[in-house]
């Protein structure tokens, strides 16, 4: 024993007969037990911390528990495809220096393997073809708009300038009792998607103050205060207000939104406006701040609409309502000024789907009120269904899959539009995805760094040009026949404007080709886009009444759509029985690999010469120089290692596919608690969802990697005392260990 704090005590073993060394062991006691650990790793060749470490070797191991495919099976980048290769150790996508190796170097997982069984293969909505399918949402045949009340100039107007014929069955039960009231009751205006429940409420009042025989004009004061939750809802219901009134011109609407000059909506207000329209949080500012309005309102005000109330509940604008109505109610009114028209304010408030923030929301606006609805009624409520002639589809795709799935869904869509040999028409899809990252992603990943500008609105629109595609059936030489658009809130307002204006308009650049936007539910509430052809959900809605509201941005108005909903094997396949109410006419099940995978890589060569594949690299011709044929998977897995290569090779489009990633998992996490059996972040499996952003492993920024004890993550920041205990845990295990206790 000697006068040190320590005694080191070295064991070793000679090998066994069999020929077999064992691995030699130190034991370490005396001293600190800081400094006994840090001797036992010196002894065992050990150096650092294990996050520097995993810093140095890298973002992440493939095939850890963080990413890939638990590590069973690897495949190595190459032009032919994956080529599969037995990879029990890890091998890291970057050096000591942290220097990236080339991207063909790398092993990454395949495509199809290692996913989760998907268990639902019976199909228990069955959509049934041969049953006849009459519009629920269409105009009706025999009643017209004169027999409802509707002003004489209003009716030849519909019917010569908006070729409006018939009204839908929510306009004939709504024209006539808001006309005939006398400011007797408050109304509930509830509908389906694409009803024309605009038309429901703006109709009556401009009918009313026609009706009224008594000239009014700019300076006469505003008849009716809109207020919709978003700014493209009220931009368009501006635009729906300004084309009904064009036949009579004295009659001026004002549009109130954020991202707009306040200086210009005073001037415009100054004027003199007839219908005040705009987002909650503008109309607030200037009731607080602008005193013509209140000046506007106090001469005729007689109607306070409230446009798709559960969507104003949701965004958290209770208190800005109630906020509103006060201030109106305070504004003292001449009644006697226009004795025709409702003696005293008349609330309406409309919505498609009924939640607990409506019926709070009706509770504080609505008073003796009225409801006006088309749908079914069932525990004296109404409740809302799809569109009758909406063809919904759903398939169950595994999260490696969700990007490829995308791309072949698209393009089976532009190559059916393009059989038909468009040359006027134009069609619309709409792609939801959670949030504006994904949106950046996904538009970026599409449409290609080389997509050409267009600069009257910013970078929000790429035309694709002929060989300038990533879809594969488009990849060689025809024309794509596509423009890639982006739609989401942190997006300028001007941008935002700009492009639905854009998106849903019919021009040279948009004629004859296939329009796809991306987007976030800011696009979901109320807007009227023509020919929308397919709704595709990508990332599923945070609560069902949001999935009601994005399918009904197709079949509106009697018109057929369709629509598709992506869902993960496992847990969210019982959110098929949970929506099922509401597609009484039931969908299709498909299959991601045999209907949507195949018909759009099968006989397709997939651009394999790109600039991420070598230049001396022949494996991808056969002898005869011609491009050699592969299966589908093969041109499927070849299709999105094109994106992984960009994703190495270009750090913008990294850190899009990073943002995009991380900013998906935090918005997967707030759905409705109702709905957490289904989408639990728990369930996720991350490292394979990464890899639909196009990453090959998931980013270290979503937390410290597990130690091999299987603890869960530490916390990014703890005290020393916690520290100092987990530390004292992870030493008794090794030396339990160590001696088999």
């Amino acid at each position: 024993m000697s006068d040190d704090d320590s005694m080191l005590l070295n064991f070793s073993t000679n090998d066994d007969a069999a020929g077999n060394s064992y691995k030699q062991a130190a034991k370490v006691t005396g001293g600190r037990w800081k400094d006994r650990r840090r001797m036992k790793m010196k002894l065992e060749g050990k150096t650092g911390s294990r996050k520097r470490r995993a810093d140095v070797a890298g973002d992440q191991i493939p095939g850890s528990e963080r990413g890939g495919d638990s590590g069973k099976k690897v495949h190595r980048d190459n032009a032919d495809g994956p080529a599969e290769q037995e990879g029990p150790k890890r091998r890291n996508a970057h050096n000591t220096q942290g220097r990236i190796l080339p991207a063909d170097s790398q092993f990454v997982s395949s495509l199809f393997t290692s996913n989760r069984e998907i268990t639902t293969a019976v199909n228990t909505n069955i959509h049934d073809e041969s049953v006849a399918i009459n519009p629920s949402n269409a105009p009706l045949k025999t009643d017209l708009f004169a027999s409802l009340g509707v002003s004489d100039v209003l009716v030849s107007h519909l019917e010569q300038k908006m070729r409006i014929q018939k009204p839908t069955s929510i306009q004939k039960l709504a024209i006539p009792q808001v006309i005939a009231n006398a400011g007797k009751n408050d109304f509930f205006i509830h509908a389906q998607t694409g009803s024309g429940k605009t038309l429901s409420y703006l109709l009556p009042i401009i009918s009313t103050i026609l009706n009224m025989e008594t000239r009014v004009d700019r300076s006469s004061g505003a008849f009716a205060l809109i207020v919709a939750p978003t700014r493209e809802l009220a931009s368009q219901i501006y635009q729906v207000c300004s084309t009904l009134i064009s036949c009579c011109h004295y009659l001026v609407p004002c549009l109130l939104i954020g991202g707009e000059r306040k200086k210009s909506e005073k001037a415009r207000l100054r004027k003199g406006c007839n219908f005040i329209i705009g987002t909650p949080g503008r109309i607030l500012d200037h009731l607080q701040n602008t005193k013509v309005i209140k000046e506007q309102l106090s001469q005729s005000l007689r109607y306070i609409v409230l446009d798709e109330g559960d969507k104003l509940m949701e965004l958290g604008f209770d208190e800005t309502i109630s906020e509103i109505i006060k201030i109106v109610h305070d504004i003292p009114i001449n009644s006697d000024k226009f004795p025709k028209l409702p003696h005293k304010l008349v609330h309406m408030l409309c919505s498609a789907t009924l939640t607990d923030g409506v019926n709070k929301l009706r509770n504080v606006a609505l008073k003796d009120y009225k409801l006006i609805s088309n749908g079914t009624k069932k525990d004296a409520d109404a409740v809302t269904v799809a569109p009758d002639q909406l063809l919904q589809r759903i398939t169950i795709v595994p999260p490696k899959l969700r990007l490829v799935t995308l791309a072949a869904t698209l393009n089976n869509i532009t190559k059916d539009f393009v059989a038909t040999d468009p040359q006027s028409k134009t069609l619309r899809t709409i792609v939801f995805v959670t949030c504006s990252d994904s949106v950046e992603f996904h538009y970026d990943a599409f449409s290609g760094s080389n997509g050409h500008h267009k600069n009257l609105i910013g970078d929000s629109v790429r035309v694709l040009t002929k060989g300038n595609t990533i879809f594969p059936c488009f990849s060689n030489s025809e024309d794509p026949n596509m423009v890639i658009y982006k739609l989401h809130g942190s997006l300028s307002q001007q941008i935002r404007s700009s492009t639905l204006q854009h998106f849903a308009r019919d021009n040279e650049v948009t004629k004859g080709k296939h329009l796809i936007m991306f987007c976030t539910d800011v696009a979901s509430r109320g807007l009227d886009l023509p020919q929308v052809g397919s709704v595709i959900e990508l990332d599923p809605p945070f609560a069902v009444e949001d999935h009601l509201h994005r399918v009904g941005r197709t079949a509106r108005a009697g018109e057929k759509g369709e629509s598709l909903l992506f869902l993960l094997p496992g847990e969210e396949e019982k959110y098929m029985d949970y929506i099922q109410p509401y597609h009484p006419m039931g969908w299709e099940l498909l299959q991601f690999d045999k209907e949507l995978l195949t018909p759009a890589f099968k006989d397709v060569n997939v651009n394999r010469n790109d600039k991420y594949i070598r230049k001396d690299d022949k494996s991808s011709k056969n002898k005869n120089g011609a491009d050699k044929e592969y299966e589908w998977d093969t041109n499927a897995t070849t299709w999105h290692l094109n994106i992984e290569r960009r994703v190495v090779g270009d750090s913008t489009f990294k850190n899009l596919a990073v943002k995009g990633f991380i900013s998906h998992v935090r918005a997967y996490a707030t759905h409705i608690s109702q709905e957490k059996k289904f989408f639990n972040v728990k369930f996720l499996h991350l490292g394979h969802l990464a890899k639909s952003f196009g990453l090959r492993e998931r980013p270290k920024a979503m937390g410290l990697q597990s130690s091999k004890d299987g603890e869960t993550d530490k916390p990014t920041k703890e005290n020393s005392k916690n520290k100092m205990f987990r530390m004292a845990r992870m030493a008794e295990k090794q030396i339990a260990s160590e001696f088999n206790y």
